[in-house]
Formats: C-alpha cells, sequence, structure tokens
C-alpha cells in the first residue's frame, strides 16, 4: 500500500498595473513626443497613438491634448518627472510615460 500522494502548488502572485503602457523605442521616421521636449520649448500635437493605450489616449484628448493644439512645456521635475504643460488656457502636470504617447512637430522659437 503506497501513501496517497497530494501535489503542493505555491500561490502566485500576479501583478496589475494601472501605468501607461512601456515605451517602445523609437526609430528615427518616429515623430518626436511630448517626452523629448524641455522647458521653454513648444510643440504642435500631431496624434495621439491610441494603439498603445486606448483608455490612456482617450484621457489625454479629454484634457486637450488634441491634434493641432499648441502646447509648450513650462517645466519639469528636478528628476525629469513629471512635466507642467500649459495647453489651451490653463496648466496640467503629466507624467513622463504618459506623454510618451502624444507625437508633435516642434515649433521653432
Amino acid at each position: 500500500m503506497t501513501a496517497p500522494t497530494t501535489a503542493t502548488t505555491s500561490p502566485q502572485t500576479e501583478r496589475v498595473s494601472t501605468d501607461a503602457p512601456p515605451h517602445k523605442a523609437s526609430s528615427p521616421s518616429d515623430p518626436p513626443t511630448l517626452a523629448s521636449l524641455r522647458p521653454g520649448q513648444k510643440a504642435r500635437i500631431v496624434a495621439v497613438d491610441a494603439e498603445r493605450g486606448t483608455q490612456l489616449a482617450q484621457r489625454l484628448t479629454d484634457l486637450g491634448f488634441i491634434p493641432g493644439r499648441t502646447v509648450e512645456v513650462l517645466r519639469r521635475a528636478p528628476l525629469g518627472d513629471p512635466f507642467l504643460f500649459q495647453v489651451a488656457d490653463y496648466e496640467i502636470s503629466m507624467r513622463k510615460a504618459d506623454v510618451r504617447i502624444v507625437k508633435i512637430e516642434e515649433i521653432e522659437r
């Protein structure tokens, strides 16, 4: 007679993140994003990349980050994150990971 065996499994922890999608490597043909700007620079929004997060893209457009609109970087936190932007007639603070999906064309100063 053999003793019954029991399989023991360890519970696995699943990490759920609400952060923006990870940054994908950009190629030279990719347009720059808001995350590439420095304080004092202005840009015109070309597109919001919904393929990298539809909820985030919708949130950004709801906040005024829409194609054709001019955006200026007012400040960056000491470690580079978050940014403070002038969008339309208001200021808004956004994380670098979030604004990586906003494609821009720089405006000459």
